[in-house]
């Protein structure tokens, strides 16, 4: 029987990055049934108090994102637990000599990533790039990816340099709108992060700059329900944050088995994907109905949603979505649904120990034995062979 493993676990929980970094350890934890975590959802929880009470109790390692007090991350850099740390260290715990790994996400290709799209979209007169106040390193490292993208093809980039105090107070906003009005026409923008990209959204809405014809705005995150919610949606490059949680969880586990962490230098994880919307992006009508159609069967297919529901999301006739969706995409509406609730359920299957029944449920199945005969004629073998194939590889 493995030796059990307590673990402090420090994120900031309020936005959707945390939240995936949480998802990926719990992706590798849940192999690992011999750990047991304690969760911080802010940084400024973990106290001095409340780290030599966990201390004092037994705890092996430690999983943050933030240094937290700096009371705190003295303690931590004193104190021989292992550290995975996800990000900056700060200036405190970025000199523990040992004991400790750093995983990030490779910032710059998020930059050169934004500048390859946002360049494949057709040349414009001007492009920008709004960086965070505070200088975070990841704010910068996107800039210059960014920047040296657009230098390899011969294009100069204008940085937007707030007066502050603050992102989105009354003068930092106003400042935006100048720059922007200021910006040679069609312009392309990508901000550090999503909250700020939405700010741009904003600030070009005031001044009735068309989106995107006159500026292509992307940012960072994927924040969904951030992303989903602006005028126009907004076009948003998504970091593989659950990878950052998982490879965090692992290099801890090195380090508590007493090997060093994989590198010396910080783990880099490479950006996901770039999900396209309608901020950056000039598309026909028929394309936008898809693209909103899509998104709204991924983020509800396993809610037993049905093509009628699909048509009343777009706020058309059921012939009209139907007849869209096998001009552009080749399968009905329905098919779409079917897999992406089959998509999910191989997910359930693949990363927990839900019974199976569960598994039916909570993808939008009320009939198990329908979702038997669907998975086995769709994929050739039972839901518990493909369980019991992917634990194999797994492991």
């Amino acid at each position: 029987m493995k030796r059990k493993r307590n673990v402090i676990i420090v994120l900031r929980l309020s936005g959707t990055a945390g939240r995936d970094i949480l998802s990926g350890i719990l992706l590798f934890t849940r192999q690992r049934p011999h750990w047991h975590t304690r969760l911080f959802q802010m940084p400024n929880e973990l106290t001095p108090e409340n780290f030599r009470a966990l201390a004092d109790e037994g705890y092996d390692g430690v999983i943050m994102s933030e240094p937290g007090p700096d009371a705190t991350a003295e303690l931590l850099k004193a104190s021989s637990l292992p550290i995975a740390f996800i990000g900056d260290a700060g200036p405190i715990l970025s000199t523990r000599p040992t004991g400790i790994a750093y995983i990030r996400n490779d910032d710059g290709e998020i930059g050169r990533m934004g500048a390859r799209y946002l360049l494949s979209s057709g040349r414009r007169c001007s492009y920008g790039f709004v960086p965070t106040l505070s200088r975070q390193y990841w704010s910068l490292a996107r800039h210059e990816g960014f920047r040296d993208e657009l230098a390899g093809n011969g294009l100069s980039l204008q940085t937007f340099a707030s007066p502050g105090p603050s992102a989105g107070s009354s003068q930092d906003l106003a400042a935006l709108r100048r720059w922007l009005e200021a910006l040679p026409k069609p312009a392309a923008v990508m901000a550090a992060w999503d909250t700020r990209a939405t700010q741009v959204l904003e600030m070009a809405n005031e001044a009735k700059i068309a989106v995107p014809s006159q500026l292509a705005v992307i940012g960072v995150d994927n924040d969904e329900l951030l992303d989903e919610s602006t005028v126009p949606p907004l076009t948003s490059i998504r970091p593989d944050h659950e990878k950052l949680g998982f490879v965090a969880a692992r290099e801890l586990e090195r380090l508590m088995n007493g090997r060093p962490a994989t590198s010396a230098v910080a783990f880099l994880a490479h950006p996901k994907e770039l999900v396209e919307r309608e901020s950056a992006t000039a598309t026909s009508p028929a394309a936008h109905l898809l693209a909103r159609a899509n998104r709204f069967i991924a983020q509800n297919a396993t809610r037993g949603i049905s093509a009628r529901d699909v048509a009343t999301h777009l706020g058309v006739s059921r012939r009209l979505a139907d007849l869209r969706f096998q001009q552009f995409s080749g399968e009905t509406i329905n098919e779409t649904i079917i897999r992406c609730r089959l998509d999910a359920v191989k997910k359930l299957l693949a990363t927990t120990n839900r019974p199976i029944k569960l598994v039916s449920t909570a993808c939008g199945y009320a009939d198990l034995a329908y979702l038997k005969t669907l998975f086995k004629r769709r994929f050739g073998l039972t839901m518990r062979a493909y369980r019991a194939q992917h634990s194999s590889r797994a492991t």
